[in-house]
C-alpha cells in the first residue's frame, strides 16, 4: 500500500512510527496519556491509530483517501472520454475543450491532469512568453500568405503504417514534396488553401488569383497581403498578380515570422488536427481529407481569439451574406 500524500522522512508519525506508537499500547501496555505525552500528540490521536490498527492490522496505519466513497456530481464518464478524445485528436486546450463539451475550463484541466494530459506549451512556443495579439478592424484589410512544406507519402503509407524499419524502401526523390498555399484574412481567420507541386513564382501568383476570387466571392475586397521574404514572394509575376488585384504588398522582417503569425499558427493547425492526426495510406487519401478539413475549419473550428467564434460566423458579424458553400 502507498501513501496517500507524500511525507518527511523524518517525521514522527510515519506508519513505522505509528507502529512503535501503537506498540508502546499494545504490547508495553502504556496508558493513552502516557503514550500520547511521549509522542507529543494529542489523546484522540492515539486512540484512533489504535483502533485503527486492532481492526485492519499495519494497513491500518497508512494514510486514507480523502476521496469521497460517493460522488454524484462527478463528470460522468463518457463526458469525461469526450474530453480526452478531443485533447488527443486536437491537442486543444482546457478552454477550447470546455467551450466545446460545455463543461467549467477547471472542471477539463482536472480531468486532463488525472490522466496525465494536463500540459501543453502555453504563450508562444518558441519563447514560452504571453502571446502579444493584434487584428485588423475589418475583412480584407489585410491577408496573410505563406507556403508550407510536407513530405509527399508513397502509395501504400510509410513507417505509420508499417513501424519503423518495415517501410517499403523508396527514394525521396521520387516522393517528392506537397506544398500548403494559404491565404487567410487577418480579421476573421477566413482561409483559402490549395496544395500545389512547387513553390515556384509562378504557382504563387496563379494561387493569389484564385485565392483574390474566392475572397471576393465571399464579400471580401483585399487591401493589403503580407508575405515573407521567400523568393517566390519577390518574383516580377507575383509583383504583377498583386499589382493586377490592386492589392498592396507587405512583407515581414527577415527572420521574423512572428510578424506572419497568423498564417503561420494555421500550418500548425494543419500539422496537428490534418497531417498527423492519423496514418495515411496515399497521398491521394490525404489530398482528399483536406478539403473536408478546411470546410471544417472554416465553418465548425472554434476559435479562442474569435471569441470562441468560427471564421465564417466572424464574416456574417460584419456582412450578411454567408458563403454559398456553407451547410
Amino acid at each position: 500500500m502507498t501513501h496517500a500524500r507524500s511525507q518527511h522522512p523524518n517525521a514522527p508519525l510515519t506508519p513505522q512510527g505509528r507502529r512503535r506508537m501503537v506498540a508502546c499500547l499494545i504490547e508495553r501496555h502504556w496508558t493513552v496519556e502516557q503514550t500520547a505525552e511521549r509522542f507529543q500528540v494529542d489523546a484522540k490521536t492515539v486512540r484512533k491509530w489504535r483502533d485503527r490498527f486492532l481492526v485492519e492490522g499495519d494497513d491500518g496505519l497508512f494514510d486514507r483517501s480523502s476521496r469521497p466513497h460517493r460522488s454524484p456530481h462527478r463528470t460522468r464518464p463518457a463526458l469525461r472520454n469526450k474530453v480526452l478524445r478531443l485533447r488527443r485528436q486536437h491537442r486543444w486546450g482546457a478552454d477550447h475543450i470546455a467551450h466545446e463539451t460545455g463543461l467549467a475550463a477547471s472542471t477539463v484541466q482536472n480531468i486532463l491532469r488525472a490522466e496525465g494530459l494536463g500540459r501543453l506549451d502555453r504563450g508562444d512556443r518558441a519563447t514560452a512568453q504571453p502571446v502579444r495579439r493584434y487584428q485588423r478592424q475589418r475583412p480584407g484589410e489585410l491577408v496573410h500568405v505563406d507556403v508550407k512544406k510536407l513530405s509527399g507519402i508513397r502509395d501504400g503509407g510509410g513507417w505509420k503504417i508499417h513501424g519503423r524499419g518495415n517501410a517499403p524502401t523508396a527514394k525521396r526523390s521520387s516522393i517528392g514534396y506537397r506544398f500548403l498555399h494559404t491565404a487567410l484574412d487577418d480579421r476573421t481567420r477566413l482561409a483559402y488553401s490549395e496544395i500545389l507541386d512547387d513553390e515556384q513564382g509562378p504557382t504563387a501568383a496563379a494561387f493569389w488569383e484564385r485565392a483574390h476570387a474566392w475572397f471576393a466571392d465571399r464579400g471580401i475586397d483585399i487591401e493589403r497581403a503580407l508575405t515573407d521574404n521567400g523568393s517566390c514572394y519577390r518574383s516580377r509575376i507575383w509583383a504583377k498578380a498583386l499589382k493586377d488585384t490592386a492589392v498592396t504588398h507587405k512583407r515581414t522582417r527577415p527572420y521574423r515570422p512572428q510578424t506572419n503569425g497568423k498564417v503561420e499558427r494555421f500550418h500548425r493547425i494543419l500539422l496537428e488536427e490534418w497531417a498527423y492526426i492519423r496514418p495515411w495510406r496515399s497521398e491521394r487519401q490525404r489530398h482528399h481529407a483536406y478539403t473536408g478539413f478546411l470546410h471544417f475549419y472554416n465553418h465548425h473550428r472554434a476559435h479562442g481569439a474569435l471569441g470562441w467564434s468560427t471564421p465564417a460566423a466572424a464574416l456574417a458579424s460584419f456582412t450578411d451574406n454567408l458563403p454559398a458553400d456553407h451547410t
